[in-house]
């Protein structure tokens, strides 16, 4: 069977490009052949078409290209669009003005990976690095495990067939006491990680569930380990559990209306 993305190569190298140019930044004609493995002259009319189209942004002092002007237009459609998301920072607007932490909404991209959607955040309080659209191993912190808990049985062996990676000298790599963690976190509905994926930070999460019971998005506080100690974990998974139950269920009164 030919895989749908192979029926317009094209647009699936263009979409590389963008790919690594959302993840890298600024990068110039060389770099980006070498990382999506596209022909250079290929990569250059592409480059060139993007730029024409106003996606990317050509340096002509640096030589580099960058996402351009377009991209933030269709970011910004597509976010009023994507209901669920815009529920989420709706309700999540509330919960940041309480939580000492910074608000990040994690999406499934595959089997061991999962993407940063979006993110809030405030002064004084912890900076998220990473951009939207940038993924994660499924692994780390307390975002993966609130996904993975709700894994089908031979998904989850496979995201531990090769054993657990080990993030910080305190990540949790014994596959039971990992599963274990993943039972704790369907029986009270959210999950705790004390600086498993980042020295000096802690992370609390909790899923949204579709109305077929399937985890759709992953919302999580990220804060400084000092301030986020295990009542406050307990105290942060209880505000975000109930803000998580009514996104989904406000997602999925809206998808019933409309359909």
């Amino acid at each position: 069977m030919v895989d749908d993305k192979d029926r317009a190569p094209a647009v699936t190298r263009a979409f590389s490009v963008l790919g690594f140019l959302a993840s890298k930044g600024p990068s110039v004609l060389a770099d980006i052949v070498e990382e999506t493995g596209i022909n250079k002259s290929t990569a250059f009319y592409i480059l060139r078409t993007l730029t024409s189209l106003e996606a990317v942004d050509y340096d002509e002092r640096m030589r580099t290209y960058r996402l351009g002007p377009t991209l933030l237009e269709l970011g910004a459609a597509a976010s009023g669009q994507y209901g669920e998301l815009a529920l989420a920072r709706r309700y999540l607007g509330e919960l940041i003005e309480k939580v000492q932490a910074t608000i990040v909404i994690y999406r499934r991209v595959g089997l061991e990976e999962i993407s940063l959607l979006d993110k809030m955040e405030r002064p004084n309080r912890v900076r998220i690095t990473l951009q939207p659209g940038e993924r994660i191993p499924i692994q780390g912190g307390s975002f993966g495990r609130a996904f993975l808990a709700y894994e089908s049985p031979e998904s989850l062996e496979q995201v531990l067939r090769h054993g657990l990676q080990a993030f910080t000298p305190k990540s949790v790599t014994d596959v039971q006491a990992f599963r274990d963690e993943l039972g704790r976190v369907r029986e009270r509905g959210w999950a705790v990680d004390h600086e498993g994926y980042a020295l000096g930070i802690s992370t609390v999460a909790a899923p949204v569930f579709d109305s077929e019971g399937r985890v759709s998005l992953v919302v999580a506080a990220v804060g400084f380990s000092n301030l986020i100690d295990d009542a406050t974990a307990a105290e942060y998974g209880a505000d975000l559990r109930q803000v998580c139950d009514r996104i989904g269920a406000v997602s999925a009164q809206s998808r019933q209306l409309s359909g």
